[in-house]
């Protein structure tokens, strides 16, 4: 765990203009900025979390396609896990079962509640082939 800790500590860390600098364009088109990662020992789940500012807009894509969240947030777990692969480091050995990834139209802090936000989230299991959604319920 404390590996890949180490790699995305970094990331977790940079301050906002390296942040928003490092961006994500996403396959839907739409710019996601990151948050940091929260290790979520309790649920043995990393948390990738990121601003979507098209999720402000009803004339975004989003609208247009109910399946095109999804995907983004696939690509964002797939694209992440296969980085943290590439540092040789089995999430799963570590513990780590799962990784959660919210899109959302603002930042908000991680553990509080913001009705005024928009927020997406999707749970993904941890396999051998890589992110799998997740549809089992996790509280």
């Amino acid at each position: 765990m404390r590996a890949a800790l180490a790699i995305l500590a970094a990331f977790a860390l940079m301050p906002p203009a390296e942040a928003q600098a490092r961006s994500l364009s996403l396959p839907s088109g739409a710019v996601a900025q990151p948050l940091p990662v929260v290790w979520d020992e309790d649920m043995s789940a990393i948390r990738l979390r990121f601003v979507v500012d098209q999720l402000q807009s009803a004339r975004d894509a989003y609208f247009g396609d109910g399946q095109q969240p999804g995907t983004d947030m696939q690509w964002i777990c797939d694209t992440h896990l296969q980085q943290l692969n590439e540092s040789g480091t089995d999430l799963r050995d570590d513990g780590w079962t799962g990784i959660v990834v919210t899109l959302m139209d603002r930042e908000v802090e991680f553990g509080t509640v913001d009705t005024t936000a928009f927020q997406l989230f999707e749970w993904f299991r941890i396999d051998a082939e890589g992110c799998t959604l997740d549809l089992g319920s996790h509280e």
